[in-house]
């Protein structure tokens, strides 16, 4: 997808410090929303498309998006930061984790990369600490310009989302990168893959039912996929009930978000 800007008619820039502001940073992109309290509506989507496999330069995309952004300078009532980090995050629980430790305990998993700063997160609903890296300029840059936000990695969305007394799969789909989560109620499986084709997709997904010794009652897809998307319907040859990730139910939503042709925005609008 490429850059995308869809702006409610309700929308009042000077209304800002009443709006909240969503913001979510991964390889495939910068992506940010806003959500209209007073409507409870979404009211605003930006999404421009930072990919690259070099960091430098997916800050440097960073930079201007804010240099020619007057929105993303304005006060909002709240903001919400997450970081999405595929291939780069390991959960450790609470009895083990150290935070005076938590550079030895992601190394013991990841290569030491000089340029990510290393961030810690407690779930409590899976009483488990969340280690991931997210380079250190881009980070930087967003605590700059977002002075005191709390920063966060989007598992915790998925986490809030889809635990429940069931057992629960969830895969996002990213551009190269899947992420596999699965809850028997409890945090059970999470991991991330390359991958290359559907084949791929089915073999890491396959892959975990085994690993695991278990099926998923339901197994939620989300990201770069929808209904028409091949992997959906293979997967439901081999799963009885497999959805595609839905918004937030709770909270209303432009009609223009009606053309979005996919479900990567899932996590973004259940943020609020």
């Amino acid at each position: 997808m490429q850059n995308l800007s869809l702006v409610d008619e309700t929308f009042d820039l000077s209304f800002t410090p009443e709006y909240i502001l969503s913001i979510l940073v991964s390889q495939d992109g910068f992506s940010f929303s806003i959500l209209d309290r007073t409507q409870n509506k979404v009211v605003y989507l930006s999404h421009h498309d930072t990919y690259t496999n070099e960091a430098e330069f997916q800050h440097k995309k960073i930079i201007d998006i804010y240099n020619e952004s007057d929105l993303l300078h304005r006060p909002f009532s709240k903001t919400y930061i997450h970081f999405s980090t595929p291939g780069n995050i390991s959960f450790i629980p609470a009895k083990l984790f150290n935070k005076e430790k938590k550079k030895d305990l992601y190394t013991s998993v990841f290569e030491l990369d000089q340029k990510l700063q290393i961030l810690s997160s407690f779930y409590p609903e899976i009483n488990q600490y969340a280690l991931y890296g997210i380079n250190t300029e881009i980070l930087q840059t967003i605590q700059k310009k977002h002075p005191g936000i709390a920063i966060e990695n989007e598992i915790n969305i998925s986490i809030k989302r889809f635990r429940s007394n069931e057992k629960t799969m969830v895969v996002q789909l990213f551009r190269k990168y899947l992420n596999i989560i699965f809850f028997s109620p409890e945090l059970t499986f999470a991991n991330s893959f390359l991958y290359e084709g559907e084949n791929d997709l089915l073999y890491y997904i396959l892959g975990t039912c085994k690993t695991t010794g278990q099926e998923p009652a339901t197994l939620y897809l989300e990201g770069m996929v929808n209904k028409h998307a091949e992997i959906y319907h293979r997967l439901r040859q081999y799963f009885e009930n497999v959805r595609i990730a839905e918004n937030n139910p709770n909270i209303h939503y432009s009609y223009l978000l009606d053309k979005l042709p996919d479900a990567r925005f899932v996590s973004l609008f259940n943020s609020f």
